[in-house]
Parts: structure tokens; C-alpha cells; sequence
């Protein structure tokens, strides 16, 4: 099996992992190029071959960070990654080449964000879950599905008079505003922009955004990515001030309506951690609870330091950014996210 660096866009890794049942849109050579070309963060997206073709990938993404340390995820700014194969023997390459590139770049870690676990010796972390919604041709039978009270709180919200519109480039600015708000009361540092706007120019038949407005006053906003048979909900939220009239029930429910009737097969609710508000709400739906395995390589010598907001080393900071001026968080988020990724 040989390994190789992709040097270029290539539709032959394009249709390889559109055909591959677990792809996600993190594991295509666009996404990687488009990371490259947002941030500058360097990609190296191996493949591996035998004489029957592709066999597997694997999306790489060298981080460089004084405050987050220097790393190479697999995949950046995706809850998912990893390495994609199609036959097993094509594993053990793929990681091994890129433990290899890790040492020829002096990066001390590699995160691999799976759904199945790495049989390799590897630091794993198993607080992140994912809750996937199987969807149906007609959205009635998956109303049906829906637990009573679920059902409830999206009637609730329609009789608010929540109303839910969706759209693409044209809604990037309602959503990044409302999204911005909800970061800055968290303490998390906003991503910029131009992700999304890079998303949506690379990807516009996947990507789409959700808002659901009160009185014509956006109260919660959802960005979705779309792949084979998965709609992902990537990032949403709701604004503090309409929490307990649900619109983030009505907002979900219009977008699982529309992916029924794109022919999607799941809706993912996104990663989350298990316990957290965010977990208990997805929960709510009745979706499986998948395990993700965050698993981490590390050279020799160097001692593990993730990035999460529970890590202690970043619990003042989280403190401070709440007390920072909205203007001045989304000025200054930017610049700090580009390397938590």
C-alpha cells in the first residue's frame, strides 16, 4: 500500500469518499483546501493506493499556536476526521505516514477526531457524543417519532409565532450576528467570518443556514452542511432572552423537515458533551447517542495538553472574555479561534 501527499484538487479523492458510506464533508480534499486558504494553516491530505486505486484517506491539518500549542488535527473546524478506508489494510499506512510527517514538521501531537476507536496506543478522550435522528422520504413519520413533549415545544414555539426562513450567503450576516452574541456570553471565542463564508462559497449545494425570527427580530439561528446521506447541524444557537419560548424546536424541526425531503438518511445533531444543556437537548429528540473517540498521538516526551473550555488553564480567560465588549470580541475572537480549530 503506498501513501501519498495529494498535491492538488483531485476528482478522483472527491468521488472516493463521496462514495464512502461514513464520509463526512471534513474528509474531502475541498475542505482542506478551503481551511488552507481561510487561515493558511498547512494541509497535507494523504491517500493511500494499491493497484486497485484509492483505498483510503486521511485529512491532515497543521495548526501552529503559542497559546494552544503546535498540533495537526484530522479534521480542523469538523466535529469529525479521521482516517477513511475502504479496506483495513490501508489503517496502518495512513497512520503511520502521518506520525511521520508529524516528526519531519517537529509537530508533538496529532488529534484524530473518530467515530470508530484507533487500535493503536493512543491517549483517547470519550466525553464527546454525537445524537443521530434517522430520517424518512416524508417528515410526518418522523413527527410521529418525536417524543410528546418534544412535539410540544415545537407547537409552543409556532404558537410564539416563530417563523423560520432558509437561505444561503444572504442570511451569513443575521446568522453571524445572533451566533457572535451567543459566543461572547459563553466566554468562547468566536470563529471569524470568513469560515462561514468560505464554507458557503466551497460547498454551496451542502451548506445552508436556518434562522427563526420573532417580530422580525432574529431569535436563534442553525448553519447545517449537508454530505451523502447526512445533514450535520454544525453550529446554532439561541439567544438567551428567547430561551424559554423554544425556538431552537422549531428552528431544528424545519430544518429536519427539509433534509426528509432532500433524501437525507440522518440528521446529526452535532457533537456535544455528554451531561452539558446541550446534550439533554439533543437527547430529546430520540436519536442514537453515538460515542465519538477523540484520540490523541503524542511524540515522545511531550505531555498531552488538549484544547476544552473545562481545561483549568483556560478558566480565567473564559471569565475575562465574558466581561470584553461585544465589538471587541468579535474584532478580537478571530484572531484567537483561528488556532482552536
Amino acid at each position: 500500500m503506498n501513501v501519498e501527499i495529494l498535491d492538488g484538487p483531485s476528482v478522483e479523492c472527491e468521488d472516493y469518499v463521496r462514495r464512502e458510506a461514513q464520509a463526512r464533508l471534513c474528509h474531502t480534499p475541498s475542505w482542506s483546501r478551503m481551511v488552507e486558504k481561510v487561515f493558511g494553516h498547512r494541509g497535507y491530505y494523504l491517500v493511500a493506493r494499491d493497484q486497485g486505486g484509492i483505498r483510503g484517506v486521511l485529512p491532515l491539518t497543521h495548526v501552529r499556536s503559542r497559546l494552544f500549542a503546535n498540533r495537526m488535527i484530522s479534521q480542523a473546524f469538523s466535529d469529525y476526521g479521521g482516517p477513511l478506508v475502504s479496506v483495513p489494510d490501508a489503517l496502518e499506512p495512513l497512520y503511520r505516514r502521518a506520525v511521520e510527517i508529524a516528526g519531519q514538521v517537529r509537530c508533538p501531537s496529532i488529534e484524530f477526531r473518530n467515530v470508530v476507536a484507533l487500535p493503536y496506543d493512543v491517549e483517547s478522550r470519550t466525553d464527546k457524543v454525537a445524537v443521530l435522528l434517522p430520517l424518512t422520504d416524508d417528515p410526518q413519520g418522523v413527527w410521529a417519532s418525536l417524543g410528546h413533549k418534544t412535539r410540544n415545544r415545537i407547537r409552543k414555539a409556532e404558537k410564539e409565532g416563530f417563523v423560520v426562513k432558509s437561505g444561503g450567503p444572504e442570511l451569513l450576516d443575521e446568522f453571524y450576528r445572533a451566533w457572535t452574541i451567543r459566543m461572547h456570553q459563553l466566554g468562547t471565542p468566536c470563529y471569524a467570518r470568513k469560515l462561514f463564508a468560505g464554507i458557503m462559497q466551497s460547498f454551496p449545494a451542502e451548506s445552508r443556514i436556518f434562522v427563526a425570527t420573532l417580530r422580525d427580530v432574529t431569535a436563534a439561528v442553525l448553519f447545517v452542511c449537508a454530505f451523502g446521506e447526512w445533514a450535520q447541524s454544525c453550529w446554532g444557537t439561541a439567544l438567551r432572552e428567547y430561551d424559554s419560548a423554544g425556538p431552537n424546536y422549531i428552528l431544528n424541526w424545519m430544518a429536519i423537515e427539509h433534509y426528509c425531503r432532500q433524501g437525507c438518511k440522518w440528521f446529526d445533531f452535532g457533537r456535544s458533551t455528554v451531561g452539558s444543556s446541550q446534550f439533554e437537548f439533543k437527547r430529546r429528540w430520540g436519536g442514537t447517542v453515538t460515542q465519538l473517540y477523540y484520540q490523541y498521538w503524542t511524540a515522545p516526551g511531550h505531555a498531552l495538553s488538549p484544547v476544552r473550555p473545562d481545561n483549568p488553564r483556560y478558566q480565567g480567560l473564559v471569565h475575562a472574555w465574558r466581561k470584553l465588549p461585544l465589538s471587541l470580541t468579535r474584532f478580537a475572537g478571530p484572531l484567537i479561534s483561528r488556532s482552536l480549530a
